[in-house]
């Protein structure tokens, strides 16, 4: 059965170390976790080239991977079906974790969205990376996070506009129907032509 994932999170690093995170080789061993990590390890071996890679990953039009840095802060979100998951998912927990060494601060989550219930957590702390798999209460309380609502709308909007129906802007006008690529009930706009 396939399946569908967000990735969403985020993680600052002071500026004055930026430089020296993005240009320092990466060593996969030092982190244990890794292994528990679904998907392939990652040819490319420093955080730069992680983050090139990333950024040009091919997806299919419904799916979409916006990874930035800004300032010294690191923004993810993503939702990916399984294959395009499995290529991305080692990359992003690398290019998080190796910031811990230069001062790295935040979160990052993996989380099935469509055909699957997991959520885990890339934790950056006191110079140290953490991997964590949540508890199926911790996944309730992660959809209720506004970042993972912001992503939920983001998602919604695509698939709105892959199939010519109108954002909604605003609830007012609009009503309750089933995403047909999700399954998930959503707002929708209504108005002359659109009501169902």
């Amino acid at each position: 059965m396939a399946f569908d994932i967000v990735m969403f999170g985020a993680f600052t690093i002071p500026e004055t170390n930026v430089e020296a995170w993005l240009s320092t080789p990466i060593e996969p061993e030092s982190f244990s976790w890794l292994e528990d990590v679904a998907g392939e390890p990652p040819t490319q071996d420093t955080p730069e080239a992680l983050v090139t890679a990333l950024q040009a990953l091919v997806c299919a039009p419904h799916e979409f991977l916006s990874l930035s840095l800004h300032e010294g802060r690191v923004q993810l979100q993503a939702y990916l079906s399984e294959d395009r998951y499995r290529e991305a998912a080692q990359a992003v927990a690398l290019l998080t974790a190796s910031a811990a060494d230069f001062g790295g601060v935040g979160e990052v989550h993996f989380m099935g969205y469509q055909g699957i219930r997991f959520a885990e957590r890339f934790t950056l702390r006191g110079g140290r990376a953490t991997f964590a798999r949540l508890t199926a209460e911790q996944l309730s309380a992660l959809e209720h996070r506004p970042a993972f609502q912001l992503l939920e709308v983001r998602i919604h909007e695509r698939f709105d506009a892959l199939v010519g129906r109108p954002s909604i802007g605003d609830a007012r006008g609009s009503q309750w129907v089933v995403n047909p690529f999700t399954g998930r009930k959503v707002r929708a706009a209504t108005g002359p032509g659109l009501r169902s």
